[in-house]
C-alpha cells in the first residue's frame, strides 16, 4: 500500500456558486454540484479586479457524468498499427499501454505524434507525423496523434479503463488547462464516482505541459508572462484550497497523486516558495526554500526522511548543486516512481513523469530513511570496516544525485575519467569492486556504462566515508596497484573546488554524516591533485608521469582509515598564480578550441544551415544537437558503426548509432563529445558543407539513426552569412570562468528496479 498523508474521507461535491466561500472558509463541501459546462462570474474582494471566466469542468467530465464512457467504445480508431513514429521529443520506458503513451505525449509541449512498442513497453514521442522506421517496427507497434480528431474514433485499450483522448475534450486556452486541473481535483475531493482515472491523468498531463511553458516564461496566448500570473491568481487560490483540504483522497488508482503534484508545482512556480503548495508541511517548505528541491512522491516520504534529504543537500559543495543537481532549472525534482503505482494497467511509470515538470529530476526507492543499511565497500580491502555501512535510502539518494554530477565535469576531468576507465582492466582496479560481481564484473560494467562511475564511486562511497575510500586506494597502491588511488583522486577532483574539498564521515541517525574541509594543491598546468592536507590526519603528496598517470604517493599521517578531526584546521597551500580551477573551466579536447564565433548547425539530410551555435556545451532544449561523423578522406557521412562495437546497446533496427548512449537510447551531446567520438573512431566531425557530409546524408538514403531533419553539430566555423551570426564574437577573448561541460553517457539515473548499488 502507498503511504499518504491524505485522509481517505471524501466529501460531497460543491456547487460552483459556493466555490469562493468554501475556499476562503475551508468549510465542508455543499451537497451537490453540476458537472455541466457553465459560465460564472468569479467575485473577488473590492481591491481586486473582477474577472468573468468560463468555468469549464471540461467536456470529458460532462461525458463521464452522463455515464457515456462505455458508449464511446468503437471499432473505429484514430490509432494505427504496424508502424512507428520517431523519438525526437523523448522516450518513456515501462509504459503500460498505447493509451498511457498518448498521455505522455500530452505532457510534452513539442509532442504531436507518438508510437508505442507493446513488446518492450516503450513510448516514443515525435514532433511530426513521420515513421523513422526505427522507433518501432512490426505488428506490435501502435501509433497515433497527440489527440484523436473525434470522440467516436476511440481505441479502448482492453487493459486500461479509458478511451483515447479526444479533441473535443481539449481545453482551449491556458486558463482552461489550469481550470480543468483545479476542477478535476475538486471533483476528486468531492467524491465524484464517475471520474475516470485516465481522464484525471490526461488532465494532469495537459496541465504539466502548461507548467513547462511557465518555466520557459512563455505561456500560450500571453505576450507578457506576468499577465498570465495575474489572470491565474484566482485559480491559484482555489488550487491552494484543494491542497489544504485534508479530507481529499488522491491515490495512485484515481491518478489524483499525479494531479495534485502538478498543482503543487504550479503554486511553487507562482509563489517562489512552498507555503501554499504544502500547507502545514514545514519540512518540505524548508527544503524547497533552502535548496529548491521539489518532491514528486505522492507524499510518500516521511518528514524524517525529508529532513535527511535536507541534510544531504546542505553538505554538498555549491557547484555540485547549482551546475549538477539543479543545472538550468528553477528547481530539481526528487521522484518516487513506485508511489504512483496502482496496478499493471496504471503503473508508476505511467504516472510519475506526469507529476514532474522540470528537466532536472531523479528517482529514488519507495523506502524511508532507517529502513535498512547497505555495505558500500563490499569485496574491497576495507569491507566491513567502521563507516562502510550506509542507510539504504540515503545510499540511493546519494547515488541518484551523483548521476547529476556528470554534467559538472570539464574537458580535462571527462578525458581523465575515460582514460582511467580504459586503463582499469581488472576488477581490483575499481573502488566499487563488488558491482556486478555475479555477472559481467565491475571492470566490464563500468567500462560499458561510464555514466555509472561517478554515481557509484562518489555517490555510494565518497559521500559516505571518504577516508575509507582513500584507505582502500592506499592499501592497493602499497601492493603496486595505483588504480583505486587514482580513482579516489578523480572523485576528490569532482567534489573539490580549486583549493579545498570536503570529506564525509561517520554516518549516524539514518543517513546524516559529518563534513570536514580539507586543503588540496593542484599540479600547475593541468590541475590534477598533487597535495592533500586532512585536519588531524597529516599530509599526502601524489606524483604523476608526464601523461598524467599516478605512479607514487607519500603520506605522513597515522596508519589506517583516518577520519578528520573537527578540532584541527589544515593549513592551506600557498596560492598559485593563477589559481587552477579545473572544476570551473572547461578544457578543449584534442588541443582544438571551439571556434570563437561558433560552428554551423546543419539540418540532417539536407544541405541547409539552421543557425550558428555559440555554446559548445549546450545539450538541452530547442538548441540541443545530435551528430554524425565523416570519413576523413571522402567526407561521406557515417552515422553508425558497421559492424556494431562490442558492448554497445543497439536501437530497434540493430544500429550502433554514434550519438546514442551505450544502451542505444537517445542522449544529449555537446560539441566536444561529438568531436571526441568521431576522432576516436578514426573519423572526423564533419567539416565540409554538403548534404553528404555536414548535412550527414541525403534524406531517404537509409542511413538511419534518427538524424534526418535533426540539428547536427559540425566543425565548420560560422561566418557573416550564417543565420544568428554575432559579429561581436570577432572581438571576444576567452573567458576563464566558462560553463563546465555536461555529458551523460547513460540516462541521469537508473530505475530503482534496475539500479546497481
Amino acid at each position: 500500500p502507498v503511504v499518504s498523508s491524505f485522509s481517505t474521507h471524501a466529501k460531497s461535491p460543491q456547487t460552483a456558486s459556493h466555490r469562493t466561500q468554501a475556499r476562503s472558509s475551508h468549510r465542508s463541501w455543499p451537497t451537490s454540484r453540476s458537472l455541466a459546462p457553465t459560465t460564472t462570474t468569479n467575485t473577488t474582494h473590492d481591491h481586486e479586479k473582477q474577472k468573468i471566466m468560463p468555468l469549464k469542468t471540461t467536456n470529458l467530465l460532462f461525458v463521464l457524468a452522463l455515464g457515456s464512457a462505455d458508449a464511446l467504445k468503437s471499432t473505429t480508431t484514430c490509432f494505427g498499427r504496424a508502424r512507428g513514429a520517431c523519438a525526437d521529443v523523448g522516450v518513456a520506458k515501462g509504459i503500460s499501454s498505447a493509451a498511457t503513451c498518448q498521455v505522455q505525449c500530452l505532457s510534452m509541449p513539442d509532442c504531436k505524434y507518438f508510437s508505442y512498442d507493446d513488446k518492450v513497453k516503450r513510448c516514443h514521442m515525435c514532433s511530426s507525423d513521420v515513421d523513422d522506421g526505427e522507433s518501432c517496427v512490426g505488428d506490435h507497434c501502435v501509433h497515433g496523434p497527440r489527440r484523436c480528431a473525434d470522440p467516436a474514433a476511440a481505441l479502448r485499450d482492453p487493459r486500461v479503463r479509458s478511451r483515447a483522448i479526444s479533441t473535443d475534450d481539449a481545453p482551449t486556452t491556458s486558463l482552461d488547462l489550469l481550470e480543468a486541473a483545479v476542477t478535476t481535483a475538486e471533483a476528486l475531493c468531492g467524491g465524484v464516482e464517475t471520474l475516470d482515472a485516465m481522464d484525471t491523468l490526461t488532465t494532469a498531463a495537459e496541465f504539466n505541459g502548461l507548467l513547462k511553458q511557465m518555466i520557459a516564461g512563455d505561456v500560450a496566448g500571453y505576450a507578457v508572462y506576468g499577465e498570465f500570473l495575474d489572470d491565474a491568481e484566482y485559480l491559484a487560490r482555489e488550487a491552494a484550497a484543494v491542497l489544504g483540504d485534508a479530507s481529499c483522497a488522491p491515490s495512485p488508482c484515481n491518478a489524483g497523486l499525479a494531479l495534485f503534484a502538478t498543482l503543487e508545482a504550479f503554486l511553487v512556480l507562482v509563489d517562489g516558495h512552498g507555503e501554499r503548495a504544502w500547507p502545514g508541511d514545514a519540512e518540505r517548505q524548508h527544503v524547497f526554500a533552502d535548496h529548491k528541491i521539489f518532491f514528486a512522491d505522492g507524499k510518500f516520504l516521511s518528514d524524517y526522511t525529508v529532513e535527511r534529504v535536507d541534510k544531504f543537500v546542505e553538505g554538498l559543495p555549491a557547484h555540485l548543486v547549482e551546475r549538477g543537481i539543479r543545472h538550468g532549472a528553477p528547481f530539481s525534482t526528487i521522484q518516487v516512481k513506485n508511489a504512483f503505482h496502482c496496478n499493471h494497467n496504471l503503473t508508476g511509470a505511467d504516472q510519475f513523469k506526469v507529476a514532474t515538470v522540470t528537466a532536472r529530476s531523479f528517482n529514488v526507492f519507495n523506502i524511508q530513511a532507517g529502513a535498512r543499511t547497505e555495505q558500500a565497500f563490499a569485496h574491497t580491502k576495507v569491507s566491513g570496516a567502521p563507516g562502510t555501512y550506509g542507510d539504504l535510502f540515503q545510499t540511493v539518494l546519494r547515488h541518484e544525485a551523483a548521476h547529476q554530477f556528470d554534467r559538472t565535469m570539464n574537458g580535462r576531468q571527462l578525458r581523465l575519467r575515460n582514460d582511467l576507465a580504459e586503463a582499469s582492466r581488472l576488477v581490483e582496479h575499481w573502488p566499487r569492486a563488488g558491482v556486478a560481481r555475479g555477472g559481467i564484473g565491475a571492470a566490464e560494467f563500468f567500462k560499458t556504462y561510464k555514466g555509472e562511475i561517478i554515481a557509484s564511486q562518489v555517490g555510494n562511497q565518497y559521500l559516505l566515508s571518504t577516508s575509507n575510500q582513500l584507505e582502500h586506494g592506499r592499501l592497493h597502491a602499497d601492493e603496486g596497484n595505483f588504480m583505486p588511488l587514482a580513482w579516489f583522486l578523480f572523485d576528490l577532483d569532482i567534489v573539490g573546488e580549486a583549493t579545498t574539498a570536503t570529506f564525509y564521515e561517520n554516518e549516524k541517525d539514518d543517513g546524516i554524516v559529518d563534513t570536514y574541509t580539507v586543503q588540496i594543491e593542484r599540479a600547475p598546468g593541468h590541475g590534477a591533485v598533487a597535495g592533500l592536507r586532512v585536519p588531524g590526519c597529516g599530509e599526502w603528496t601524489f606524483a604523476y608521469y608526464s601523461n598524467g598517470t599516478l605512479f607514487d604517493y607519500t603520506y605522513d599521517g597515522p596508519a589506517g582509515a583516518c577520519e578528520p578531526s573537527a578540532d584541527v584546521v589544515a593549513v592551506a597551500y600557498p596560492t598559485q598564480v593563477p589559481t587552477p580551477a579545473p572544476s570551473q573551466v572547461p578544457t578543449a579536447y584534442h588541443n582544438l578550441d571551439f571556434p570563437a564565433c561558433g560552428v554551423k548547425i546543419f539540418e540532417g539530410g539536407k544541405n541547409v544551415v539552421s543557425d550558428c551555435a555559440r555554446d559548445e556545451w549546450i545539450e538541452e532544449g530547442e538548441q540541443a544537437n545530435r551528430f554524425g561523423c565523416c570519413d576523413t578522406i571522402t567526407n561521406a557521412c557515417v552515422r553508425k558503426a558497421d559492424p556494431p562495437r562490442a558492448g554497445r546497446g543497439l536501437d530497434g533496427k540493430d544500429n550502433d548509432c554514434f550519438w546514442k548512449s551505450d544502451t542505444g537510447d537517445p542522449r544529449a551531446t555537446h560539441w566536444h563529445f561529438a568531436h571526441e567520438t568521431c576522432t576516436d573512431l578514426g573519423l572526423k566531425l564533419c567539416d565540409v558543407e554538403s548534404v553528404a557530409s555536414a548535412g550527414c546524408g541525403k534524406h531517404g538514403t537509409g542511413l538511419k539513426c534518427h538524424l534526418d531533419g535533426e540539428r547536427l553539430w559540425t566543425n565548420i566555423p560560422c561566418d557573416a552569412d550564417t543565420p544568428g551570426y554575432d559579429a561581436t564574437c570577432e572581438l571576444a577573448t576567452p573567458v576563464p570562468t566558462a560553463m563546465a561541460t555536461e555529458e551523460e553517457e547513460e540516462p541521469t539515473g537508473l530505475d530503482p528496479d534496475e539500479a546497481i548499488f
